[in-house]
């Protein structure tokens, strides 16, 4: 657990200074022991929502096995976080439109 202390520092972190962000699944895994995963299903506005508030980058769009996701990667306080948002596949292609003609 030594290893995982970074992340769970700034889970902490982020339970004291972001609480009124939507609830979300937190993973910690010893395979990558440095990283701090945020979880968020069926609704992309919290994604968005954590997104945002963590300074991460833009959303990338995946799918497979008939299952939609979005993901965004960066760091916070020098730790890396992966994040995921899942949806249906239909508001997951309204996200990235949205997106993409908010940036054109």
């Amino acid at each position: 657990m030594q290893s995982q202390g970074s992340p769970i520092l700034l889970l902490a972190y982020l339970h004291t200074e972001m609480g009124h962000l939507p609830a979300a699944d937190f993973h910690l895994s010893p395979l990558v022991p440095s990283e701090l995963s945020i979880s968020l299903h069926y609704s992309l506005e919290a994604f968005e929502a954590w997104r945002v508030a963590l300074g991460l980058g833009a959303a990338e769009a995946q799918s497979g096995a008939s299952k939609s996701w979005l993901t965004s990667e960066g760091t916070v306080d020098d730790i890396p976080v992966r994040m995921l948002g899942f949806a249906a596949e239909a508001d997951v292609a309204a996200y990235m439109a949205a997106r993409e003609s908010v940036s054109a």
